[in-house]
């Protein structure tokens, strides 16, 4: 016992450490960009188009209202209490920005439903958290047709594991044997696989729209502060993406993580790597921070039995 706990000790450090040490390399390359660069050039403190920094700040709304849809697809067969659905959607805001990726935002969902439905909430946020990589992965290999920033040979291979993501998204249920079994784990997978039968679609058409969204409140941002090529904004946008999409992130919102791609995507263009940095941290304010201080004011239930009365079976 002793040793198994001082082994998850060493684990529990060796992450800190890690992200440290991360921590610490990447304020070092984003310092080192910034202090090389000619600030001259920087418009991002000159703010020329107001209406765009508008546009980004109302599509915040139009970014969680996806996401919103989503959850409330998959717990319509929890529930029919529209305020159990909201509570739990804005408590899983909260610990999503607690978790690495936003991940985590299960954990916030599963504390105003029964045991018997954590499964399902597990599985089904997963599934749309999948659901929301696939446009990442697909637009970001477009991206890579159109840049100089990575070959070609990268953007097919983006592709080629965007297919197999969306084939095993789609169809990965049907590996699932539909035979009667007394194995426990393969009945709760049989009953898994009925109960999210026509799940898939939708999250992925509301997860493709949020995508869209995202990118052009990145792109909103930039156009505020003077820069008007709109497909060349665009694909390098759909680049940042793709470069964190698949880089796990020690903390939330990729933070740090997205501004280091951000200014890999734009170093050497007509985008002065301040303004890339600036709006990089503008994306990450109004679509982590401010949705994350909107569910702070969501209670966790204090009371199981309350809960459970408006829960159908």
């Amino acid at each position: 016992m002793q040793s198994a706990s001082k082994a998850r000790k060493n684990v529990r450090l060796s992450r800190t450490v890690l992200k440290v040490v991360l921590l610490l390399a990447l304020l070092s390359f984003i310092t080192w960009q910034l202090i090389s660069q000619d600030w001259s050039k920087m418009n991002a403190f000159h703010l020329k188009h107001p209406v765009y920094l508008i546009c980004a700040l109302v599509l915040v709304v139009a970014n969680q209202g996806c996401e919103w849809f989503k959850w409330k697809r998959v717990a319509r067969s929890l529930t029919s209490d529209p305020k159990l659905i909201r509570n739990a959607f804005f408590s899983g805001i909260g610990t999503g920005f607690m978790t690495p990726n936003g991940w985590g935002n299960f954990m916030g969902r599963m504390v105003y439903f029964r045991k018997r439905d954590r499964l399902y909430i597990v599985f089904s946020s997963f599934i749309s958290n999948v659901s929301q990589v696939l446009p990442t992965v697909f637009f970001g290999a477009i991206a890579c047709l159109y840049t100089d920033r990575l070959n070609i040979g990268i953007g097919g291979s983006v592709l080629l594991i965007g297919t197999v993501i969306l084939l095993a998204f789609f169809f990965g249920e049907y590996l699932i044997p539909e035979r009667k079994t007394r194995n426990r784990t393969l009945r709760k997978l049989q009953w898994m696989k009925r109960r999210m039968r026509g799940l898939r679609l939708p999250l992925f058409l509301w997860s493709n729209l949020r995508f869209i969204i995202f990118s052009a409140q990145y792109v909103f941002l930039f156009m505020a502060f003077g820069y008007t090529d709109y497909w060349f904004l665009t694909i390098h946008v759909w680049l940042i993406f793709l470069l964190t999409s698949f880089v796990p992130s020690l903390w939330s919102g990729k933070l740090l993580i997205r501004e280091t791609a951000a200014i890999f995507a734009f170093k050497g263009s007509m985008v002065a790597i301040p303004d890339v940095v600036l709006v990089s941290l503008l994306i990450w304010v109004l679509n982590i921070i401010l949705p994350a201080i909107v569910s702070s004011f969501v209670w966790i239930p204090v009371s199981k039995n309350k809960q459970q009365v408006n829960v159908v079976d």
